[in-house]
């Protein structure tokens, strides 16, 4: 069960952490640990923690999260509010997310979130259900053996220690010293990082290596940095051309309605603008369905596509509840908040979770070589994603075992070895 947990919780916070930019590699470390609400079936519950930020980039934040769970299966999410902005410095502040046990839930996975260079400490985290307090393993961190506490995604860099030196409460609190995080290159290359003006918006590009152009297109609310366990490999081998789609990572957006349609024809245009006839395309997530329907509106444009987590749909049918109810529950936390900094990231989950509505039949029409790939626990249903497959003559389809949504980041050999394995075919 382990293995498949933390595969939900990257899929889980991807969607609220990449509101902050610059999220260091796509996984946000986590901290949590497991309580038994089986006797609490359909109560309200409250988390408190409380947190103090030594913070080096404006950007940096961490929120609470409790995670519900029968078994294997997730079955609701609560995130509380990631931005920084209310919060005050140089003081504790009290951070809390609530919500109701669902009445299928057995377990709740609760902890935090964090994203952004800084020093975070935490303290005297608790658990009400029905505005009692619930025992929580070493809520206070005045032990210094912390496996009560499941850390996942930390970064080398990342130091997590108990300490003496910042309390809110007793004599010890959590220390996760992110201060040291080092930023990547990809995504923020001023050696090869360029920009053309595609449909009046700025679209920012970067090429690394030789050979068939490869268009890299990544997912909702990402970034060209998302694809930085892919581009040194199949940069070997191909002329990579990865994108900032609009109003990703240092893309400008105007205010259009953003659709999959409208991604597929900015890359049409970029492709003009680059003078290439003929590119592979490497789609993740939403970059899965701009690159299927590049392939069925500009068919002349694509030569090979590999498809990782597209789905046709925007509902239960493609994908699963908790995955839906993500998005909708972090709609209401962006209007609630109502800031400007946010408001792209309100029309990017507006559009997940109106959009794409695909016909399979159509797919029909596609007519050069495709793979289409998902992992073995990925948001997208399994049947869903052969049902893709079985609609496009002749596509291969790959499930990755012991893998989530995000394969490209936690098998990367295996997804590398699989997508060149498919471009290199005669």
């Amino acid at each position: 069960m382990m293995k498949i947990i933390p595969a939900f919780i990257v899929c889980c916070i991807a969607l609220v952490t990449s509101l902050m930019a610059n999220a260091q590699d796509g996984q946000p470390p986590v901290f949590f640990q497991s309580i038994d609400v089986s006797t609490y079936k359909g109560a309200s519950f409250t988390i408190e923690c409380w947190m103090y930020a030594e913070r080096t980039e404006n950007n940096s934040g961490t929120a609470l999260m409790a995670l519900g769970y029968n078994q294997q299966t997730q079955v609701s999410t609560a995130i509380g509010k990631l931005s920084m902005e209310d919060f005050k410095a140089g003081e504790w502040n009290r951070l809390t997310v609530s919500g109701k046990i669902d009445k299928r839930t057995q377990s709740l996975f609760i902890g935090a979130l964090y994203s952004g260079k800084a020093r975070f400490f935490f303290d005297d985290m608790k658990l009400f259900i029905n505005k009692k307090e619930v025992p929580v393993k070493n809520a206070g961190f005045e032990d210094t053996d912390l496996s009560a506490w499941k850390f996942i995604n930390q970064p080398s860099s990342v130091k997590v220690s108990v300490t003496a030196q910042l309390v809110h409460g007793d004599k010890q609190a959590l220390s996760i010293d992110a201060s040291e995080i080092v930023s990547l290159d990809y995504g923020n290359n001023e050696r090869t990082g360029k920009y053309a003006t595609i449909n009046g918006n700025r679209i920012y590009y970067e090429e690394y290596g030789e050979g068939q152009p490869l268009l890299l297109l990544h997912g909702a609310l990402e970034s060209i940095r998302h694809y930085e366990k892919q581009i040194p490999a199949l940069a070997q081998s191909f002329r990579v051309i990865a994108v900032d789609t609009r109003g990703h990572g240092k893309s400008t957006a105007d205010t259009t309605r953003l659709t999959y349609e409208l991604y597929a024809d900015d890359m049409y245009k970029l492709l003009n603008e680059l003078k290439l006839d003929s590119v592979d395309v490497l789609g993740w997530s939403d970059g899965g369905i701009t690159g299927l329907i590049l392939a069925m509106c500009h068919p002349e444009k694509v030569k090979k596509l590999a498809a990782m987590g597209a789905n046709l749909y925007p509902d239960t049918t493609a994908l699963y509840g908790w995955l839906v109810d993500t998005i909708q529950h972090q709609i209401k936390v962006i209007e609630a908040e109502h800031t400007p900094s946010n408001a792209f990231a309100l029309r990017v989950n507006r559009c997940m979770l109106e959009e794409p509505h695909i016909d399979p039949s159509t797919l029909r029409t596609i007519q050069c070589p495709v793979l289409v790939m998902a992992g073995e626990h990925d948001v997208i249903k399994e049947a869903h994603t052969r049902l893709i497959a079985a609609s496009i003559p002749g596509a291969e389809l790959v499930i990755i075992k012991n893998a989530s949504h995000y394969a490209p980041i936690e098998v990367p050999d295996e997804f590398n070895k699989q997508v060149e394995t498919f471009l290199k075919k005669p």
